[in-house]
C-alpha cells in the first residue's frame, strides 16, 4: 500500500484526465477517419497504426531503463497535446493521419507509465481492490465522455472539435503532473533492461500469464470492433443522431462504474477471478448474438443490448486486471509492457478482420464473427488456475 494516500489520488487524477481526453474521441474516431478514408480502408489504416504501436513498444523498456518515467510522461503528454491540436485543425490528409498515429502511440505509452507507477505502490493482497479502483476511475471518465462528445459533435458532425477540447484536458493533466511529480513513487526509477525474447518467455512461457493474456486479447478484440463499428452502424444504418448515441453510450458504460469495484473486492476475499471471468465472457457472447439478430432502430433496444454487453465486459476486464497483476511485480516492466500490447494487438486483429469482412460482406457480418471470437475466448479462461 502507498505510504501516502495522496500518491494514489495523483495517479488516479492523471488517469482520469487522460481517459477523458481519449474517450471523447474514442467512439467518434472511425467517423472522423471516414472524412479522409473510405469505410473499408479505415480498418486497414488502423491495422497500420497498431502495427507501428506494437513495434515501437518493444523498445519502450529500454527507454524506461535509460530515462526517468517523469521525463517520458512529460514527452508523451506533450506529444498527445500537439497531435490533438493538429487533428482539430482540418489540415491535409497526410498530416492528419500522421498525427493520428503519434497520438495513438502517446496514449499507449501514457497508460504503460501510469501502470508502472500504480504497480510500484501496490501490495499483492490489495491488488484486486486497487486495480478495480483504478479501472473505476478510468470508467467514470469513459462514462461521462459520450455526453460531452455528443454535445460537441451535435447534429453538424463537428468531429475535429472533440480533438480541440481533448488538447486542453491533456494540457491540464500535464500541468498537474509537473506540479505533483515529486510526490509520485520513485520519479526516476531505474529498470533493468530486458530483451524482447526474455519478456515474451516470461509472459507466454508462464501458463496462467499466457492464458490471461489471450483472454484479455479477445476482450480488446471485442472493444475494438464494437467501438469502431457500432457508432457507424447506428448512425448510418439505423439513423440515430449523435446526441441520441451519446445517451446510449453513456447508459452502455454504466456497468464499468458500478460493477468493477465490488467485483475486485469479491475476487480478493471470496471467489477468485475465474468464475466471474467466465460469466462475463458468456454474457458478452449472448449480447453480441442479439446485436447481430436485431433489426430495431429503437434507442431503448440498443441501450439495453449495449448495456448488457458491457455488464459482461466489466466483469471480464476487472477479473483480468486483478488476476494478471497478482502474477507479477513492479519490476516486471517488460512483462507489463508486453501485456499492455493486448490493446494494440487486439485492435490490429480487429482492424484486419473488419477490412477483410467489409471488402466482401456487409457491416453486420462483423458482429457474428465477433461472437465466434468470444466463444473461442472461453478456451484460455477454462485453463487458468484460480487465485482462491
Amino acid at each position: 500500500m502507498a505510504k501516502n494516500k495522496s500518491t494514489f489520488y495523483i495517479i488516479y487524477a492523471l488517469a482520469f484526465a487522460t481517459a477523458i481526453a481519449d474517450a471523447i474521441t474514442g467512439y467518434a474516431q472511425s467517423s472522423y477517419l471516414n472524412l479522409f478514408l473510405p469505410l473499408n480502408y479505415i480498418g486497414l489504416f488502423l491495422s497500420l497504426v497498431t502495427t507501428i504501436t506494437i513495434a515501437t513498444s518493444f523498445i519502450y523498456p529500454r527507454l524506461i531503463a535509460r530515462h526517468s518515467i517523469s521525463r517520458l510522461i512529460f514527452i508523451t503528454y506533450l506529444g498527445s497535446i500537439i497531435t490533438s491540436l493538429i487533428l482539430s485543425s482540418k489540415g491535409p490528409s497526410w498530416l492528419v493521419l500522421i498525427a493520428f498515429v503519434i497520438r495513438y502511440l502517446s496514449f499507449t505509452f501514457l497508460m504503460i507509465n501510469l501502470d508502472i507507477f500504480l504497480e510500484n505502490i501496490s501490495t499483492n493482497n490489495r491488488t484486486g481492490i486497487i486495480r478495480t479502483q483504478y479501472l473505476t476511475v478510468l470508467n467514470v471518465a469513459w462514462l461521462i465522455s459520450p455526453l460531452l462528445m455528443g454535445h460537441i459533435i451535435g447534429h453538424n458532425n463537428n468531429y475535429p472539435q472533440i480533438y480541440y477540447i481533448g488538447s486542453f484536458i491533456l494540457a491540464a493533466a500535464l500541468i498537474l503532473f509537473i506540479f505533483t511529480r515529486h510526490q509520485l513513487p520513485h520519479p526516476r526509477i531505474h529498470y533493468q533492461k530486458q530483451n524482447i525474447k526474455k519478456g515474451i518467455r516470461k509472459l507466454m512461457g508462464h501458463n496462467d500469464r499466457r492464458r490471461i493474456f489471450l483472454s484479455s486479447l479477445v476482450l480488446q478484440f471485442f472493444y475494438a470492433l464494437l467501438s469502431l463499428y457500432i457508432p457507424i452502424y447506428l448512425y448510418q444504418y439505423m439513423g440515430l443522431s449523435w446526441p441520441t448515441l451519446s445517451i446510449i453510450f453513456t447508459i452502455m458504460l454504466i456497468p464499468f462504474v458500478i460493477l468493477e469495484l465490488p467485483a475486485g473486492a469479491l475476487a480478493d476475499k471470496f471467489f477468485g477471478e475465474k468464475e466471474m471471468l467466465l460469466v462475463g465472457n458468456i454474457i458478452m457472447i449472448i449480447s453480441v448474438v442479439d446485436i447481430f439478430l436485431t433489426d430495431s432502430a429503437s434507442p431503448f433496444v440498443w441501450g439495453f443490448l449495449l448495456f448488457c454487453s458491457r455488464v459482461g465486459a466489466a466483469l471480464a476486464e476487472s477479473m483480468q486486471e486483478s488476476y494478471f497483476y497478482k502474477k507479477i511485480n513492479s519490476h516486471d516492466t517488460a512483462v507489463i509492457n508486453l501485456y499492455r500490447q493486448n490493446r494494440p494487438l487486439g485492435w490490429l486483429l480487429a482492424s484486419l478482420t473488419a477490412f477483410i469482412i467489409l471488402s466482401f460482406c456487409s457491416l453486420p457480418t462483423i458482429f457474428i464473427v465477433l461472437a465466434i471470437g468470444l466463444t473461442l475466448g472461453l478456451i484460455p479462461i477454462l485453463g487458468i488456475r484460480d487465485t482462491r
